[in-house]
C-alpha cells in the first residue's frame, strides 16, 4: 500500500522520530491545539512519541492513517489523516487535519485534505467522508465546504487542549450519502 502522497506543493508521509520537536513547536501552540480533539497543551515531546506509536498501531489495524504534511522549504507544517468509521469493511472514513499557525490561510489544508481523500478512495475504497470542526474555527468549515462537504448538524466534542467539551459543526461528503454507523460515531480528529 502506498503511504506517500505527493502534490505540487506538499509531500504527505508517515511520521518519523525526527518530526517530534517540530510537532511540539507547531501543535503545541494553544491556538492550534485547541482546534483539535487529541492534541494536548502543553505538548511535551513524550506526547509526540506516543502519537507516533498510536499512528503505527492505527496503520497496523487498518483503522487510521495519519500523515505528516511537509512543504518543500519549511519541512513539516502539519498533519492530515483518516480513520475508519465502523467495521473493517466500512467505506466511511473521518478526515482530520491541523497546521501550524504560520501556514494558516495559505491553501495547505484544502490541498492536503483533497489529496488525502483521493488517497483514501484509491487505497482504502472510501466513498463517504465525515469531518468536523469546533464552532470557533470557521476557517476549517471553509476548507470543508471548498472540498464539497455539506453541513449535517452540530455535536459537542471533547478537546484535550481545552480540557472540555465544546460545540462543533459536523460535515459529510458527498451530499446525500448514507454513512456507516453515523448514529454511533462521536467524531474524531484523525490527524491527531
Amino acid at each position: 500500500m502506498l503511504l506517500r502522497i505527493q502534490t505540487l506543493r506538499l509531500t504527505m508521509r508517515p511520521f518519523e522520530p525526527a518530526d517530534a520537536s517540530r510537532i511540539v513547536y507547531l501543535a503545541g501552540d494553544y491556538d492550534v491545539a485547541k482546534m483539535c480533539g487529541r492534541v494536548p497543551n502543553p505538548y511535551p515531546v513524550a506526547a509526540a512519541y506516543s502519537f507516533f506509536e498510536i499512528t503505527e498501531r492505527g496503520r497496523a489495524s487498518d483503522h487510521e492513517y495519519a500523515f505528516a504534511v511537509a512543504a518543500p522549504i519549511d519541512g513539516l507544517i502539519g498533519s492530515a489523516g483518516v480513520s475508519r468509521v465502523g467495521d473493517r469493511k466500512a467505506a466511511t472514513w473521518e478526515i482530520g487535519y491541523w497546521f501550524g499557525m504560520p501556514y494558516w490561510g495559505l491553501g495547505y489544508a484544502s490541498k492536503a485534505a483533497r489529496a488525502l481523500m483521493d488517497w483514501a478512495r484509491d487505497q482504502k475504497g472510501a466513498n463517504v467522508f465525515l469531518a468536523g470542526h469546533f464552532a470557533d474555527n470557521p476557517a476549517s468549515g471553509n476548507v470543508l465546504r471548498k472540498l464539497g462537504f455539506v453541513r449535517t448538524g452540530t455535536q459537542d466534542l471533547f478537546s484535550l487542549a481545552r480540557r472540555q467539551t465544546s460545540p462543533a459543526e459536523r460535515y459529510m461528503w458527498p451530499e446525500g450519502a448514507t454513512p456507516v454507523s453515523l448514529a454511533d460515531h462521536h467524531g474524531g480528529h484523525a490527524a491527531h
